[in-house]
């Protein structure tokens, strides 16, 4: 089969990434390519894999939407043809650790460790990084660093606390296959902080208020009690609090918490009587740009990246 006649192969499908893939790809060039959900996420894996590429090496990452439409592309390729360690996808495991306990996948198959790749972004360290290089906060002791870091840890546990019968809310749907639109929860209407710890207003100070928010915020039906305390069973033996809160609900928070510590940190650091001026504002449409290049590499990554594109460059180098 020529070029032409795969792309004319690829119109006949519903899938635009795969398409757009075969119009880019050259079997020639020193390319790796991936294939990731949404408009965050070629932030954070283009500046993880660009660490480990040779100079003269590129990665191509192509938004594919969501998680179903990146295992509809790879089940598109017809993989005698393509490599698994040049051509590689990367999903969110959502709470597939809940409803779909059993799912495989392909080698060439990346799913984060957590519900997304932003939940090992909301970190302390990358906290400490924002305060300090977009914030401008360096005059701090290591005494008061750390003050900071167990502050943002404990803050952060407070938060997936709080979130839990949110996140059970949300499970429960997805077992239903109830439609919900996630990203319409307006948070900063239920969560705040005061003098730098987090609390919630006044009109969402119990469980079944905030789940009430949510669901009116996305539009879904209330579960009974009944069937989301099974939920939160299911959440709390899989280690449900910190791993899968939804990671744009985490970043919203290490952007609040950032911007609340900037604005007192005369309480934190005792070198300010201000807040020093910031590089740029720090807010959850912009905060994965910024924090992405800023955080550690989940372990998992690593090694796929050694599977995949690092041993396709080995074998390819020439």
């Amino acid at each position: 089969m020529t070029m032409l006649e795969v792309h004319a192969a690829a119109l006949e499908t519903i899938n635009e990434a795969y398409h757009n893939f075969l119009l880019k790809y050259n079997r020639t060039k020193k390319m790796v390519y991936g294939f990731v959900e949404g408009k965050d996420d070629p932030s954070f894996y283009r500046s993880v894999i660009e660490r480990f590429l040779p100079d003269d090496w590129g990665i191509d990452l192509i938004r594919a939407g969501n998680r179903d439409k990146v295992l509809e592309v790879e089940r598109s390729f017809d993989w005698q043809r393509f490599s698994r360690e040049q051509i590689a996808f990367f999903i969110d495991r959502d709470l597939t650790k809940f409803t779909k306990a059993n799912e495989t996948y392909e080698q060439n198959i990346y799913v984060t460790d957590g519900y997304s790749i932003e939940n090992d972004i909301a970190t302390s360290d990358v906290a400490l990084r924002l305060l300090s290089e977009i914030h401008n906060i360096v005059d701090w002791t290591d005494d008061e660093r750390q003050a900071l870091a167990q502050h943002f840890n404990n803050q952060l546990d407070i938060f997936c606390e709080m979130m839990t019968p949110v996140m059970c809310q949300i499970l429960w749907w997805r077992v239903q296959g109830a439609s919900a639109n996630l990203n319409n929860l307006d948070l900063p209407s239920i969560f705040h902080f005061v003098e730098g710890s987090l609390t919630t207003r006044p009109e969402f100070n119990t469980e079944g208020l905030r789940i009430d928010r949510l669901c009116a915020c996305v539009g879904a039906a209330r579960a009974e009690d009944v069937d989301r305390d099974k939920m939160k069973l299911a959440f709390d033996e899989g280690q449900g609090p910190k791993k899968f809160v939804r990671g744009k609900y985490l970043i919203w928070f290490l952007a609040a918490f950032c911007n609340e510590v900037h604005k007192i940190i005369d309480v934190y650091v005792q070198a300010y009587s201000r807040p020093p001026k910031s590089k740029m504002s720090i807010s959850p449409g912009n905060i994965i740009i910024v924090a992405a290049p800023r955080a550690r590499i989940p372990a998992s990554l690593r090694n796929f990246i050694d599977k995949t594109f690092s041993q396709f460059i080995a074998t390819n180098a020439a």
